[in-house]
């Protein structure tokens, strides 16, 4: 194979290779039990940062491990290269991207930044490594316990026994341990890959895919998600096609889709007994009556998201980017748009989303990936040697299509990738294993990863310290108590200064704490949005912000009319843009007062009446 060399004297020790890939199975393992499982409901973020912190975790010793394995790359010459570029446009897209430093993280509710991205592609990277030693049996284990904590606590929601009282806007469904109805639907999809995992017994076989597919139907229907139906739907209707291209006997397709069909069945009761199924009946019955598109807010997020990659195709604006870019690149848009400055963290649809994050050429890569993996993953069923293959590709279609109408979520995307490398590894356990010629020995290999490893463990616990602190200063915020408020945040950020979200609720907190009459706290939210500003760049929300504290400090117009205008510029078609920067722009001429409404956490500015 060009580019690699056999393995012969330049092979690791077993046992050096036995231990990278022990450490590769336990952060693939812990990724599959504990991402989706993971939430906090005492923290400011408590589902996605959770998840985030455990993602980290799980890189930590699968990195190692890579290194250890002697084999970091995939050996097929096309999935190599594909995830080199991969890697590349992400690297040269954070680099240069509209918020270098907030990518890192990536915005508050989806988390896609660099880290998490990066993550993402180890794990993968060491799902393809375990595949390529054939299937392990411990990941049903692994991924049976984040399975089953999802249903149980979706369980929990139908029952009406939910210990915690979830103000988001999606409580009224079952939100399961992921966080959002929509994204819950799309893990609940994705888990039935895992019925595609070789097992020696056919009834044992038969009984997991039973069981994965009573808890997928009763977990969407709890979550009474339209697209999540669709594609579960899709799931099971590629079944034949997908047993056709795999060449497989026909009677072990009658045994499999009778499972399949039976665990749905069960999956359907369950959700009639508590109540779900109506709810979802109702919702599939509005989305039908209200066929026209003309009012989606979906179409107009496309829209807008179209115009934001035209304006930078090549590397896009970096991971999240798009969030900071959408108002500065769309048009006029309808919908919800018409109503509100609707914040756009993603498009509700991944292609579009890695267009603008990753910029065309990285949408390419990422899609390069898909089709090497599946092609190889074809390639040995066709050749009888992966029977259970069929249903792993139809979960990864069904999940696919389910992420073109809703944004990708933390663990149902690292559950995706693993079973895409496993498909992936099917392929390469046939091929000669093969060591790169920049190969480092496992010491210097080790010595090289460890500090990587150490830094990301470290990360996670700074994210899950530091949320705790954003949380207290939320609390004392709704208590009227601006002065912690502040401390609090600003506490956060000192512990995890890549988090654009507490450098700006420490710099308005301090805003709102000069709104009571305080100017000590007016100059330091002024210096905050500074400092803020060269570290992160502002939005148009921060450029009001800071016209506000300077309209507070009395300054004079020619200092606060460039945020003004600065604001009009990010926000060029926000609904209310004009109509409150014209009322900065008198107050900024005339004076104004600072009020802060309780109501939105918004300092208002009223102007002061011109002088006679």
């Amino acid at each position: 194979m060009p580019g690699v060399r056999p393995d012969r004297r330049a092979a690791d020790p077993p046992v050096t290779r036995a231990i990278g890939l022990l450490l590769i199975a336990i952060g693939v393992g812990f990724a599959l039990a504990v991402t989706p499982a993971a939430f906090a409901p005492w923290l400011y973020d408590d589902f996605t940062l959770v998840k985030q912190a455990s993602l980290l975790l799980a890189t930590a010793p699968a990195l190692v491990g890579l290194a250890l394995s002697g084999e970091v790359l995939p050996r097929q010459r096309g999935l190599r290269v594909a995830v080199i570029a991969w890697v590349v446009m992400l690297m040269l897209s954070t680099a240069t991207g509209i918020d270098s430093r907030g990518s890192v993280l990536g915005v508050y509710q989806y988390r896609q930044g660099f880290l998490t991205q990066a993550a993402t592609i180890v794990l993968f990277l060491g799902a393809v490594r375990l595949g390529a030693e054939g299937t392990p049996r411990w990941f049903l284990g692994t991924a049976g316990a984040g399975v089953a904590a999802c249903v149980a606590y979706t369980a929990l929601q139908a029952l009406g026994a939910d210990p915690f009282d979830w103000w988001i806007d999606t409580s009224d469904r079952a939100i399961g341990t992921i966080g959002n109805a929509n994204e819950l639907a799309a893990y609940a999809v994705i888990w039935l890959g895992f019925a595609g995992l070789r097992l020696e017994d056919e009834r044992r076989t038969m009984a997991l895919t039973a069981a994965l597919a009573a808890g997928s139907a009763f977990v969407v229907l709890e979550s009474e998600s339209r697209s999540g139906l669709l594609a579960l739907a899709l799931t099971a209707a590629l079944l034949p096609l997908a047993w056709l291209m795999a060449r497989a006997a026909w009677r072990t397709f009658g045994l499999r889709a009778g499972a399949l069909a039976v665990g749905l069945g069960v999956g359907l009761l369950a959700s009639l007994a508590t109540g779900g199924l109506d709810g979802t009946a109702k919702r599939v019955g509005a989305g039908v009556a209200r066929q026209e598109t003309s009012d989606s807010t979906r179409v107009e997020l496309w829209k807008g998201t179209l115009s934001t990659i035209a304006a930078s195709p090549i590397v896009g604006y970096g991971p999240d980017g798009l969030a900071l870019a959408f108002p500065r690149h769309r048009p006029e848009l309808d919908a919800a748009f018409d109503d509100y400055d609707l914040v756009a963290q993603s498009s509700h649809n991944w292609g579009l989303d890695t267009m603008a994050n990753l910029g065309i050429p990285g949408f390419a890569a990422l899609t390069a990936v898909m089709v090497f993996a599946a092609w190889g993953s074809v390639r040995t069923a066709r050749a009888g040697r992966e029977t259970g293959a069929p249903m792993l590709w139809c979960a990864l279609a069904g999940y696919g299509a389910l992420t073109l109408v809703n944004p990708v979520s933390l663990a149902p995307q690292a559950c995706f990738f693993i079973l895409l490398g496993l498909a992936a590894g099917h392929r390469e356990r046939e091929l000669p294993r093969a060591v790169s010629r920049l190969r480092l020995r496992a010491p210097v290999a080790a010595m090289t990863t460890a500090p990587a490893a150490l830094a990301l463990l470290s990360i996670a616990g700074l994210l899950v310290a530091a949320d705790a602190r954003a949380d207290d200063g939320w609390d004392a915020t709704a208590r009227g108590d601006f002065a912690t408020a502040a401390a609090k945040y600003e506490e956060a950020t000192k512990l995890v200064p890549f988090s654009r979200r507490y450098a700006s609720d420490h710099a308005y907190a301090l805003l709102a704490r000069g709104s009571t009459g305080d100017t000590e706290a007016l100059r330091a939210a002024n210096d905050a949005y500074d400092t803020f500003d060269e570290t992160f760049g502002m939005a148009s929300g921060d450029a009001i912000a800071r016209a506000t504290a300077l309209i507070g400090l009395g300054r004079p117009a020619s200092q606060v009319r460039p945020f003004i205008e600065r604001a009009r510029r990010l926000n060029p078609h926000g609904v209310y843009i004009d109509e409150y920067t014209t009322i900065l722009e008198q107050a900024a001429e005339t004076g104004g007062t600072l009020r802060y409404v309780e109501k939105d956490h918004w300092v208002v500015v009223t102007p002061n009446p011109p002088a006679p």
